[in-house]
């Protein structure tokens, strides 16, 4: 059976990704951050467990009759930002898609590096022998995927 190219169906769940740097932000300066959006299958591919309470800022206005604080949903996780592709030894099924697939799409968070990647996924996953950037640099620890 030939392996699927494209994207996986499903919609996107907030994860918190296993490495990686969370600091809170400072003032005007945003913080550095592990939270991603990733396709469903994707995620229990990968272990990858839901965010169970969505991130909030308390935030300050000025109104007619002073000043009021009110808390607002942070819109967190990266999607479209720097993101890896795993590759796989054998294709892989991913849950709610139809066929197989060499490969998957990560993004990383602006707290991940590549090297974080690599070494988590290296030595948690002996079925992912490889990682390829945007950039399009391949590091590969394994034998297989395309």
């Amino acid at each position: 059976m030939a392996t699927r190219r494209g994207p996986t169906k499903g919609g996107r769940v907030l994860v918190k990704l296993p490495f990686g740097r969370n600091t809170p932000p400072k003032g005007r300066q945003r913080g550095l951050s592990s939270l991603v959006k990733v396709k469903e299958g994707v995620a229990d591919l990968l272990k990858l467990k839901p965010v169970t309470s969505i991130p909030t800022a308390k935030v300050t206005f000025k109104t007619a009759s002073g000043s009021k604080t009110v808390t607002r949903i942070r819109n967190v996780g990266s999607y479209r930002q720097q993101s890896v592709t795993l590759i796989f030894a054998k294709p892989q099924t991913i849950k709610g898609s139809r066929g197989q697939y060499d490969t998957v799409s990560l993004p990383l968070g602006s707290g991940c590096t590549v090297t974080d990647a690599v070494i988590y996924f290296q030595k948690n996953f002996p079925n992912i022998v490889g990682i390829r950037t945007q950039s399009g640099n391949r590091i590969q620890w394994g034998v297989g995927g395309s």
